[in-house]
């Protein structure tokens, strides 16, 4: 089982490359933002140079956007898939649970915080679900407090 207790964010091999790849977008960005600003400085007084500070404030947000994404890869524990025990949920597992208040199934991928998408079904390993259900095996039942009170899931499958 993944150890949590790290100061290390913890980030699997699918967020590590998607974080990757969002930071080529963003350094491209910052390449356009840096081309727009030399074009535009051609215009003149950079006070009055609507373009210029547009590309200006592009350029700033990016660069901003980028050293966080540096410091997240740069910080990282990246998680390879041999580490991740299917016999419990923990990080980098998919959970499947029964919501028994609401007779309902959930699938859950529990992920570093910096790659969780709540759309795609990946929870942060941070949020109350997730830390809920850590170390608990199909069959076993939780209460976990959520922002809507308190909830019984049984887990249903664990898998990687």
């Amino acid at each position: 089982m993944v150890e949590l207790n790290t100061n290390l964010p913890l980030l699997t091999e699918e967020g590590h490359e998607r974080i990757s790849k969002k930071m080529e977008r963003v350094q491209e960005k910052i390449k356009k933002a840096r081309e727009d600003m030399s074009r535009t400085a051609e215009n003149g007084d950079f006070s009055e140079n609507a373009g210029y500070m547009a590309a200006k404030e592009s350029y700033q947000s990016n660069r901003n956007r980028l050293n966080k994404l540096e410091d997240i890869l740069g910080g990282a524990r990246v998680v390879s898939p041999d580490e991740i025990d299917a016999d419990r949920v923990g990080f980098g597992t998919t959970v499947t649970v029964k919501n028994l208040d609401r007779d309902k199934e959930f699938t859950y991928r529990i992920v570093g915080k910096h790659e969780a998408r709540f759309e795609k079904g990946e929870i942060s390993v941070e949020s109350p679900v997730a830390k809920g259900l850590m170390d608990s095996k199909p069959g076993d039942v939780v209460e976990i407090d959520t922002p809507r009170g308190k909830t019984k899931y049984e887990v249903v499958e664990v898998t990687t």
